[in-house]
C-alpha cells in the first residue's frame, strides 16, 4: 500500500511539473503575442476573470489514478472475492456546452491484486467506461473552478489465473454496469491547460463471468469503491 501511495504521489509532482513547463510555454508564446496586439491568448487569458469560462468547447485529458480494492460476495458465490488497492491510469473527453455544464467520456485500468484467502487468485485488472456530466461550481476564481459530476457506464475485473479445475492458466472475468458520482478542482496554469485533481465513488454488480467454461450471469451484491485522480487537461 506504501508503494503504491509513493507511485501516485510521484504521479501527482510529475502532472504538476508536466503543467508547470506547459504553463511557461504558455506565458513566453503570450508575451510574444501581447506585443502584436491585444486579441493574443496570453492578454486574454490575464483578463479572464472566471475560471468557468476556459472550460467551454473540447478538452482532452490523461491522468494517473489510485482505486481502492473491491470486495464482492453475493448468494451465488461462496465467501467474499476481494482485490487490495491499485494504482493505475486514463484517458478522458469532454465537451463544454457553456461555462457550468460539460459531459464526458472516460476510460481507466487499474492493477490490483487479490487480498489474502482469494481466490482464484492474481493480479486483476479493474477498468471503467463512463459517460457522465459535470457541473462547476462558481467559486469567483480567475484560475480555479471545483465541480460536481455523475456518470453511468460499464466496469471490469479481470486476470489470466489459474484455475484448479482446469488445472491450467485461464482467462477470468467478471463485469456489470456501474454508477458514479464526484467531484473535484481544475485548476489553469494558461487558456489551454489545467490540472486536474478529483474523487470519484462508484456503486454496482459484477454479475456478468466468464471463464474457460462460457459466459453467464451470477445474483451478486452491489459492490462500490474509490478512485482518487491527478491529471492534466488539454483545450486544443
Amino acid at each position: 500500500m506504501k508503494r503504491t501511495i509513493s507511485r501516485f504521489a510521484a504521479a501527482a509532482v510529475l502532472a504538476a511539473a508536466t503543467t508547470g513547463v506547459v504553463s511557461r510555454q504558455a506565458s513566453a508564446q503570450g508575451s510574444r503575442g501581447s506585443g502584436a496586439g491585444a486579441g493574443s491568448s496570453g492578454t486574454s487569458f490575464d483578463r479572464t476573470t472566471d475560471a468557468r469560462e476556459l472550460t467551454t468547447g473540447l478538452t482532452l485529458g490523461v491522468y494517473s489514478l489510485a482505486a481502492t480494492g473491491m470486495s464482492i460476495a453475493g448468494p451465488d458465490i461462496e465467501g467474499t472475492f476481494k482485490t487490495k488497492l491499485g494504482e493505475g491510469g486514463g484517458v478522458a473527453a469532454g465537451y463544454g456546452f457553456n461555462r457550468t455544464f460539460s459531459a464526458y467520456v472516460s476510460l481507466d485500468v487499474a492493477k490490483q491484486a487479490t487480498a489474502p484467502h482469494t481466490h482464484p487468485t492474481g493480479t486483476f485488472g479493474l477498468a471503467h467506461f463512463e459517460i457522465g456530466g459535470r457541473a462547476n461550481i462558481p467559486m469567483n476564481s480567475a484560475r480555479t473552478t471545483p465541480y460536481v459530476s455523475a456518470s453511468v457506464g460499464n466496469r471490469a475485473l479481470a486476470a489470466n489465473v489459474y484455475s484448479d479445475n482446469a488445472e491450467e492458466n485461464v482467462d477470468f472475468s467478471m463485469s456489470g454496469q456501474t454508477y458514479a458520482v464526484g467531484g473535484g478542482i481544475q485548476h489553469f496554469i494558461s487558456p489551454h491547460a489545467a490540472l486536474d485533481v478529483g474523487v470519484e465513488w462508484a456503486t454496482g454488480t459484477f454479475n456478468h463471468f466468464s471463464d474457460n467454461t462460457g459466459k453467464y450471469d451470477m445474483q451478486l451484491d452491489n459492490s462500490s469503491g474509490l478512485r482518487l485522480r491527478v491529471g492534466v487537461n488539454w483545450r486544443p
